[in-house]
């Protein structure tokens, strides 16, 4: 008996440790994408795409907080708060729905850049016919048939083990497998996409010796995002589908890694996009600067000589 409580408050104390990491990390992600929105959201087409990913982020953000908050304090007070348990289920799952939403639109925005890099021309052409709102539209209809899948396809009946304390172990195995397979698909996809787009970059870089060629603020944005996708998101991912069964990868030991690690990941992206951001910011300035001084100089010329 007294083994099995030691176990029990074991597993708690993993899963807060986890917890009040991945609630920092929501919190920085949370704050550093109001700043980029308010800093540099701009009506730009070729960043429409991020902004949208910066607000998901946002949102994400407050309600992976409000998911981590809640299981940080039923660790805490699991009497006091058994009869809310629940609520572990229904704040993660909104947060998975804006996952998948977000996953949706960071593999658009890998797909947008491939093909900007391998065939510009019919970018350029043809890119204006594919509004980035009808990719938001259908990223927010993706992110909704969670909900079909889980309680239509998959059966789904609430009954959540007293020591969960992540969506994974609220789920049934049904909804777990479709929910860590089409994620890592869909990470699999942004990972093959930015690649592809990585080759083309380097061959332009390098084999067609144009070296000096500067990555473009869109692609680094682009790079970055995947980056952090495979990391973050796909290697989490990846774990929970083949060992969540096994007992140290298990949710119930050691609570919600897979959203903590997302939302680190998203917290460590939102500082690089930020700098990338600022340093762009700081590039145009100082080009614009010498254009003026070029500018300036010649009226100077034109008038000594007349």
């Amino acid at each position: 008996m007294d083994q099995q409580t030691d176990e029990q408050i074991r597993m708690n104390t993993s899963a807060v440790a986890i917890s009040v990491v991945g609630l920092i990390s929501s919190l920085v992600t949370c704050f550093m994408n109001i700043i980029l929105l308010k800093t540099y959201m701009k009506k730009k087409n070729d960043m429409a795409l991020f902004y949208y990913r910066f607000t998901l982020d946002v949102i994400l953000g407050a309600l992976v907080a409000a998911f981590l908050l809640f299981v940080v304090m039923y660790s805490y007070f699991s009497s006091q708060l058994s009869e809310y348990q629940n609520f572990i289920f229904y704040l993660s799952l909104p947060a998975s729905n804006v996952g998948a939403c977000r996953s949706i639109v960071t593999l658009c925005v890998a797909i947008e850049r491939m093909v900007a890099a391998y065939v510009p021309i019919f970018f350029h052409n043809y890119r204006q016919h594919c509004p980035t709102v009808v990719i938001l539209i259908l990223a927010v209809i993706f992110g909704l048939t969670e909900d079909v899948v889980l309680y239509g396809f998959c059966n789904f009946h609430l009954n959540i083990p007293k020591n969960c304390a992540a969506f994974g172990c609220a789920i049934n195995s049904c909804f777990l497998y479709y929910w860590t397979t089409h994620k890592s698909t869909i990470f699999a996809l942004t990972f093959i996409f930015s690649l592809l787009l990585c080759i083309k970059l380097f061959i332009i870089n390098n084999i067609m010796k144009t070296g000096g060629v500067e990555l473009s603020r869109v692609n680094r944005l682009a790079l970055i995002d995947a980056g952090m996708v495979c990391i973050f998101d796909f290697l989490p991912s990846f774990i929970a589908n083949q060992f969540s069964t096994t007992r140290f990868f298990s949710f119930q030991n050691i609570g919600p890694y897979g959203a903590v690690a997302k939302l680190i990941g998203c917290a460590i992206e939102a500082f690089l996009v930020y700098r990338t951001m600022r340093k762009g910011k700081g590039s145009s300035t100082v080009e614009n600067s010498k254009t003026i001084g070029r500018n300036s100089k010649k009226k100077i010329n034109e008038i000594r000589v007349n």
